[in-house]
């Protein structure tokens, strides 16, 4: 039995590489989905009323999901919304902040420019490519027909990243700001934040030109600034704005 167990694994292994291909140019569908229930759960503070809230926590469905794709080669990379999920959930004061971004990067020169929309403001981060601190582990697991091997990172010290990335994509991409990985990242998972992203299609046929959006117009500011501007406010929301702080900064 545990002869046949190796070989089904063996097998499953090869199945997973015949059907992936190596490249360093195409395009890739995420799914973004976060649990709303248990995030708004958790984020309310122990002394707040939240009668009312626990009430409307309950009508809601149990996850929000949303797509994205991307548009990547050896230069440059395009990560932006696409449509939301069939899901009906209100936010507080309108949009998710940070929830439609589209991230640039640019591997020639490692930099990155984002257009992130926090409630009535829409910043253009532009800054330096992050350095995570990746610890790359043994673990394996198949994404939309590769073989991706398991990393993990912290960030803001408290907040562990769990990402899963293949060398078949021949890009240091991912999701949102991440990467620095020896492949593209295919899922990542924050649970801190109750959300993960997966890929669901990986093409080796980059998008149409008029298929990517673009970055528009808004305040330029790079991320120590952002943070200085956001972070007084966010504060006096408790747990929920810095919840809120860590998804406008990924």
């Amino acid at each position: 039995m545990k002869a046949l167990l190796l070989m089904g694994c063996a097998l499953l292994m090869v199945s997973v590489r015949s059907t992936a291909q190596f490249t360093s140019s195409g395009s890739i569908e995420y799914l973004k989905t976060t649990n709303v229930r248990l995030g708004m759960q958790l984020e309310m503070d122990d002394d707040e009323d939240s009668e009312f809230m626990k009430e409307y926590i309950k009508k809601l469905p149990k996850n929000k999901t949303v797509f994205f794709k991307m548009d990547f080669d050896k230069k440059k990379s395009t990560y932006f919304y696409d449509k939301d999920g069939p899901e009906k959930i209100p936010m507080w004061g309108g949009k998710d902040p940070a929830g439609e971004n589209i991230v640039l990067k640019n591997f020639t020169d490692k930099t990155i420019a984002a257009q992130k929309e926090v409630y009535d403001n829409t910043y253009i981060v532009k800054d330096s490519l992050p350095k995570y601190q990746w610890k790359i582990l043994d673990e394996m697991r198949p994404i939309a027909g590769y073989n991706c091997r398991k990393a993990t990172t912290v960030i803001d010290d408290t907040v562990v990243v769990v990402a899963y990335y293949t060398e078949q994509i021949m890009v240091s991409g991912g999701p949102e700001s991440f990467g620095g990985l020896p492949g593209m990242i295919l899922g990542l998972a924050i649970p801190r934040l109750y959300t993960t992203w997966f890929a669901t299609k990986v093409s080796n046929v980059q998008l149409h030109e008029n298929e990517v959006k673009k970055i528009g117009k808004g305040k330029e500011i790079n991320n120590e600034q952002l943070f200085k501007v956001l972070q007084p406010r966010l504060k006096e929301w408790g747990k929920y704005g810095t919840n809120i702080l860590w998804k406008i900064r990924i």
